[in-house]
């Protein structure tokens, strides 16, 4: 038992280390969003809290703005602050696999993005591979996504790479409101999380779609 204990300390001792001495600019951004591509003149904007589950923890929350670009094209803008003093991220989401009978949407999210953290500032480029797959449920359309977010870290002192793990799902209740959870994994050089996010579909022509 003694052995056991000892043993027990010396891993959660070397896990705390790990976590604790990693550096505040570790990659934080979640994913929130699936594969799927907004019909032509469609947008959306949204707000996504974020709990931070590791490296001391804390509280970010977002915001983001979503518009059809072209072809299998979205693009999106955000920004956010808390934990993190400020954020914001523009990328391009292109789906050239849609999701088609058993074949679930592929694609690949690409995002440029500026952090300030204290008195540093420094720059952010994440690729994203990612799926999806609609799935119909007695309350209504799902969409199950997972997602490998690879980012650069370019700071003043050091240039690195992080990476996550991603899984989530959106959901579809009403026509005018959509609802997605999300966990974010880390696996080198980054923050694990919990986000939730709202979105809100507007058509350009009739503006907010109401059920």
């Amino acid at each position: 038992m003694k052995n056991i204990k000892i043993l027990l300390v010396t891993v959660l001792s070397t896990w705390a280390t790990f976590t604790w001495t990693l550096s505040a600019q570790a990659s934080f951004l979640s994913v929130n969003e699936t594969a799927e591509i907004l019909p032509e003149n469609f947008y959306k904007v949204g707000v996504a809290p974020q709990l931070l589950i590791s490296n001391g923890g804390g509280f970010n929350i977002g915001v983001f703005a979503d518009m059809h670009a072209f072809d299998d094209t979205d693009a999106r803008i955000s920004f956010g602050a808390g934990e993190i003093d400020f954020y914001t991220q523009a990328s391009l989401k292109w789906v050239p696999f849609p999701d088609v009978d058993k074949q679930p949407a592929i694609g690949l999210k690409g995002g440029i993005g500026y952090v300030r953290e204290n008195s540093e500032n420094f720059l952010q480029i994440q690729i994203t591979p990612l799926i999806s797959k609609k799935a119909d449920t007695r309350y209504g359309n799902m969409i199950p996504y997972v997602a490998l977010p690879i980012t650069y870290m370019n700071t003043k002192n050091d240039n690195y790479t992080a990476t996550q793990f991603t899984v989530g799902s959106e959901w579809y209740p009403y026509d005018d409101k959509h609802i997605g959870a999300e966990l974010n994994l880390n696996m080198k050089n980054s923050y694990s999380s919990i986000s939730v996010y709202f979105s809100f579909p507007f058509e350009a022509s009739t503006g907010y779609i109401r059920k």
